[in-house]
């Protein structure tokens, strides 16, 4: 396996708890695959990961685990893992996936949605205004984060809710990959606007069509070819 230049995750690689470590190394080698410091075929070795991230071996082979049972690399009898052809692309597949899927779970959500979860989203979305304070980029992802996970909630179905929660795991991924630009979340934020007024008014195909124009935007403005 070649030497992966991402030092700042590597600095990431060891905070404390066993469960944040495997999720670092987790996050760190898929990045990797996505970047194409490791390509599709490249063996991934568990000891020079350990090494290179200097850490103990153990949350490497869980890392490696996780990623094989995610479909991302497959693991051969003698435990070594190959990056699955095409698994550059993953973020990518991930966003079509939810293209499928979101728009369908707005249009649930803006029938189930409640006053608590629209007032709180409305106080977010307030802090989240672009360029009105220094931290307005960090308060947009938040929002974001927020909206999505809350129609996945409201959908009305445990297995699309839980489903979209693993999709969106993915997404933090996409922001350490490639941070959007002010411009682009400026952008966001006015499509998420759009999609809580639908919500607001329990209008669900004009949620579902707000959803959909919101995804097909965010593949339109990539910030890498690999990384939606």
């Amino acid at each position: 396996m070649p030497v992966v230049k991402s030092p700042k995750l590597a600095e990431k690689a060891d905070p404390s708890g066993d469960s944040s470590r495997v999720n670092a190394v987790y996050e760190w080698i898929l990045l990797a695959i996505v970047r194409g410091e490791v390509q599709s075929g490249g063996a991934l070795k568990s000891t020079q990961i350990a090494r290179q991230l200097g850490i103990s071996r153990t949350p490497v082979v869980q890392a490696l685990q996780r990623l094989a049972s995610d479909g991302i690399v497959t693991l051969e009898k003698n435990k070594r893992a190959i990056v699955r052809p095409g698994a550059e692309n993953w973020l990518v597949e991930i966003h079509e996936l939810r293209e499928l899927l979101e728009p369908a779970a707005a249009a649930r959500a803006a029938e189930r949605i409640t006053d608590e979860d629209l007032a709180r989203l409305d106080q977010l979305a307030a802090g989240a205004k672009p360029n009105s304070h220094s931290g307005w980029q960090a308060a947009a992802q938040q929002f974001d984060f927020a909206l999505h996970l809350t129609v996945a909630e409201r959908a009305g179905s445990f297995a699309l809710e839980q489903t979209l929660r693993k999709i969106w795991t993915f997404k933090r991924i996409s922001y350490l990959a490639a941070p959007e630009p002010p411009e682009t979340l400026e952008k966001g934020y006015a499509e998420h606007l759009a999609l809580l007024t639908a919500l607001h008014a329990r209008d669900a195909e004009t949620a579902r069509a707000a959803m959909h124009f919101h995804l097909r935007s965010a593949a339109a403005l990539r910030g890498a070819r690999n990384i939606v």
